[in-house]
Formats: C-alpha cells, structure tokens, sequence
C-alpha cells in the first residue's frame, strides 16, 4: 500500500528552507537498523514543500522458523515467516540538507495534521552593530533576577542598576531573522515598557531555566587561567563550535568572562560583572590567531568591537610525566583597534529564535 506524504520544512525562523531531501523510517529495537520505508523521496523546493510517497507495512519485522521433517529439504519449504508482532509502528522523518558545504540530518515525528517541520538552522544573516544593534547602552534600573538568588550571592548588596546584555544580543538576532529594524530610541527603555519586557524574556532565556547559564558562568569564574583545564583552553574547545555556526551566517551569543573569583565571598561580588555579547564574523591569520567581530550592548553602534585570540601553548603531564603541548586561547576586547579589557574566557550562550512582538 502506497501512501502520498507531503509537508513543508524551514528554518527555525519560518523562512522556507529549499533542498532539503526527506525520506521516512520507523525506528526498531535497539541493535537493528531502522526500516527505511521511502519508496520516492521528497525535495523541498523554494517555498519549502516537499512531497513523498512509502509504504508503512515495509515497518513490520518477521521471525524465521525452520521446520523439521518437511519432506523437501530447501529452505524455503523447510521454514516459515510469521510477523514480529512485538514490532511497533514508530515512524519519523530523516531531513538530510547542508549548511555551508557541511552535510546535516534532523529527525522529527511524522505529523499527519501538521506537516510544517522546523530546523535547528538558521538562515545565513548580514549583521552589522551600527545598523543591527541597539542604539541605547545597557544599563537598566531595578534588580533583574525574578527567583531568589543562590545563597553564595546573597551577602552583597545588590545594585539598583543592571544589564540585559543578554536579551539584548537575542532580541537584536530575533529583529534580524525576522527582517524588522530595531527601535530608533537611543534612550534606555523605562522599566514596565514593551521593549524592556521583551528585552527582560530574552534576558531569563538566555540564562536558561532555573539559570543554568548562569551556574556555568560562575564555574568559569572560578577556573584558572593558563592550565589544561582552565578557562584558555575551555575557549579554544568552544571555538570549533562558535566557528561552524559563524562559517554558516549564523550570530552567536557569547559569555565573556571578565572576572576571576578564588572564594564564594568573591564569586558573589564579581560574577554579575562578566557579560554577554553577540559574534557576527571571524578571521584568522597565518599565526593562527583569531579576531572575533562582536556587538557588544555596552558599547551601542560600535562596528569596531572585536575579541583578540592568540594562541598559546599550555603544559599537560601525562602519566609518564613527559609534558604533552595543549593549546589555549589568550583573548582580549579591543575597540577602535585600542585594547580595552582582558578576556579570561568565552563560551557559547543557547539561542533559539523568537518572534518579537508586532510593537516594541
């Protein structure tokens, strides 16, 4: 039995996402391989429609059994197929698309009455803080945390100022992928607004919930610089990442981490002064060191904020105790081409897509 399957596929955004082949499996037992039920597969077109046609029963698994004393000795007379009746119906669709030369796959549940299917892929954007980014700085009234703060932060008084540098990096990619222009104020939103309720969602999502970003902010404050487990080489692991998503077009929120604290008394008066930013491009010269294009909310319509990697060799023992050469990134913000802070480490903040409200 042939049946017709036929949807959409797009970017996370919504943008209609061409080129993607779909094909349809059903998922078996762990240690088998997946039926492959596809008999025509799909290719999206422009506007993202793909359509398919499989055939469902190619899901059902059999068991062989061999029968003795049958009068003829072939195999085929001597056994018999019955169905695998513990074999359950568990069909899923497979995108295979690529992004910048690089293959991908995505699977997602087949959806009979809503065949619209979203990527974990943005489109490829062109970002630019002086038109792209706020115009207003980051420095906002009020306390910003909505739960109770963990006990280790608890002994310092907290500012009646705060930043949402966060939100703000995510709010200025949502405008983008959205194509709508970002407000023309230039003076900070007032508490209770729109813009800063947005900016203020944005914020709490980029801390993650329950604020498990911001768990991995402190432990980095705490790390060392310079040894095979400190922050300089946790940064260059995190770069190979950051690095694929910028080659695609794709914005990254960063943590910078400014701070070093060595107790909790200090964890708790330095970790609200580490920051977020957003890396729109990179280059790298024959050194091997990268230069990092960054929007950086403290800094509105700056397009010439960027993070300075140099590469430097730290010492590991291995159990032989002979010294194993592991490399680190030694970083610093520049502006203007002028150093402007040490950077002890960055690491890439989660960002999914939101659509922004109609009036901000």
């Amino acid at each position: 039995m042939k049946v017709k399957f036929s949807g959409s596929v797009h970017y996370a955004n919504g943008v209609p996402m061409p080129n993607v082949a779909v094909r349809i499996f059903d998922k078996d037992a762990a240690g088998k391989g997946d039926d492959d039920l596809t008999i025509t597969p799909g290719l999206s077109d422009d506007q993202g429609r793909f359509e398919l046609t499989y055939e469902p029963l190619r899901y059902l698994d059999y068991h062989t059994l061999h029968l003795p004393g049958m009068s003829d000795h072939t195999e085929k007379a001597s056994s018999l197929r019955i169905p695998d009746l513990a074999d359950m119906y568990l069909p899923y669709l497979l995108f295979n698309y690529s992004v910048n030369s690089t293959d991908h796959q995505h699977t997602a549940s087949l959806g009979l009455f809503h065949p619209e299917y979203y990527l974990p892929v943005n489109p490829a954007v062109d970002f630019l803080p002086s038109r792209d980014g706020f115009r207003f700085a980051n420095s906002f009234s009020g306390y910003f945390l909505p739960y109770s703060t963990p006990a280790f932060m608890t002994s310092r008084k907290i500012s009646s100022k705060y930043g949402l540098c966060g939100g703000m990096c995510a709010a200025a990619y949502d405008l983008l992928l959205a194509g709508r222009p970002v407000p023309r104020e230039i003076d900070v939103p007032r508490q209770g607004s729109r813009l800063q309720r947005y900016l203020f969602r944005r914020q709490m999502d980029s801390l993650g919930g329950l604020g498990q970003q911001a768990i991995k902010v402190a432990q980095w404050t705490s790390l060392p610089d310079g040894t095979p487990l400190g922050t300089m080489r946790r940064t260059a692991d995190e770069f190979a990442s950051i690095r694929n998503k910028l080659d695609a077009g794709n914005l990254v929120v960063l943590a910078l981490i400014y701070e070093h604290a060595t107790s909790i008394k200090q964890l708790s008066k330095l970790i609200f002064s580490n920051h977020q930013v957003l890396a729109y491009g990179y280059q790298q010269d024959i050194t091997g060191s990268i230069e990092i294009r960054v929007y950086d909310p403290n800094l509105p319509a700056r397009d010439d904020v960027m993070l300075r990697c140099k590469p430097v060799e730290l010492n590991e023992q291995d159990a032989v105790s002979t010294s194993v050469k592991v490399t680190g990134y030694q970083t610093s913000q520049l502006v203007g081409g002028e150093h402007h802070r040490e950077v002890r480490g960055f690491f890439e903040m989660p960002y999914a897509v939101v659509k922004p409200p109609e009036k901000i």
